[in-house]
């Protein structure tokens, strides 16, 4: 399905060819059929992509690969990967056009996914051509998602609102970079509008925007205030703080609550922080974590990698077959025994 959604070919010929009715005929009346999608010449950024891929030479996934060749201080990229001259190669590329350029990649057969006990990405024997330069490569141009701003932006009254939210947009860019992580993990759009509409003069007053916690004033408070600072006194604008309606007192935790406090855990452990450093900053114990990360293992944004070996994770595997009981976890742990964690055993059938 996921390969169905990116097709850029006809997407008749790809059914039928899926249910072995091979055919090269287009139908000429599908979406695709009817589009011309604009390519371009993406033979070295194919290059940088196979050159990783041999140069870690070993069994990791699309995700794996991608946080490498973007240079990723993440504690999950090993330390010898580290020293090759490929890795952070294509740190000018965001990750999600990584993604869609290697999926081209697999789908044009310069790059193969195995399947083993999990998906790893491999040369074929077309990729020796890319590499040595004898064959160009054309991918299809990627569309940029212009970010949505909040009708709050376009209506606001106060002419100065708008200047600055961009100076604002510019400084969480800056930071998100420095980080290697998405501007929104930094604050989102409706954070930064806040900010520009009622003008935090002090860390306080900054935990009384949406979005704000300890956490991130810590982080990121002065940066932004300095910014704030710089402009109001530019433009000689004294703070609207008063106009700040008081926040809602709070609701018991709903599912939405708890999706976000996973949300936060899984940011800040693909910011590079380890379960117990997370533990530490969140207030919370190391298995209380890992029960947040091991959520997103099914979705492939936290690798089983990350919490178990290869090896234990086939023995795990094995004992939950035969011993678990509508997911209970405390009978495969009385099986495996003290060398086995119970954050090993989620993981795994997470993974499951």
């Amino acid at each position: 399905m996921g390969k169905f959604g990116d097709l850029k070919t006809c997407r008749r010929q790809f059914l039928l060819n899926y249910f072995s009715e091979e055919t090269t005929n287009v139908c000429g009346h599908c979406d695709n059929c009817n589009t011309q999608f604009e390519r371009f010449d993406a033979t070295i950024i194919a290059q940088k992509a196979l050159s990783a891929v041999k140069r870690i030479n070993g069994k990791f996934g699309i995700n794996y690969v991608i946080d490498f060749i973007r240079g990723s201080n993440s504690q999950k990229i090993w330390d010898e990967h580290k020293l090759l001259k490929t890795y952070g190669v294509g740190a000018d590329i965001s990750k999600d056009n990584w993604s869609v350029y290697f999926r081209e990649l697999i789908s044009q057969g310069y790059l193969q996914q195995i399947e083993e006990d999990y998906l790893f990405v491999s040369l074929t024997e077309k990729s020796s051509a890319v590499l040595n330069g004898s064959e160009q490569v054309f991918l299809f141009t990627i569309k940029e998602k212009q970010e949505k701003v909040s009708t709050l932006v376009s209506e606001v009254s106060h002419k100065y609102l708008k200047g600055l939210f961009e100076d604002l947009r510019k400084t969480r860019s800056r930071i998100a970079k420095g980080e290697n992580v998405p501007p929104y993990v930094v604050f989102s759009d409706a954070t930064l509008i806040e900010f520009a509409t009622y003008l935090p003069f002090t860390t306080d007053e900054m935990r009384k925007m949406s979005g704000v916690g300890d956490v991130k004033v810590d982080k990121y408070g002065a940066d932004f205030l300095n910014e704030i600072s710089k402009y109001c006194e530019l433009h000689k604008l004294e703070s609207r703080m008063d106009l700040k309606l008081p926040t809602r007192q709070k609701q018991p935790k709903s599912n939405e609550n708890r999706l976000d406090t996973n949300r936060l855990s899984l940011n800040l452990f693909l910011q590079g922080n380890s379960i117990d450093e997370i533990a530490k900053s969140r207030g919370y114990v190391r298995s209380t974590i890992e029960t947040h990360l091991v959520k997103f293992i099914p979705s492939g944004e936290v690798n089983l990698s990350d919490f178990v070996t290869e090896e234990k994770a086939k023995i795990i595997r094995e004992a939950i077959v035969e011993h678990s009981q509508n997911g209970e976890l405390s009978s495969v742990k009385e099986a495996l025994g003290e060398e086995f964690s119970y954050g090993e055993i989620r993981a795994v059938m997470a993974s499951l």
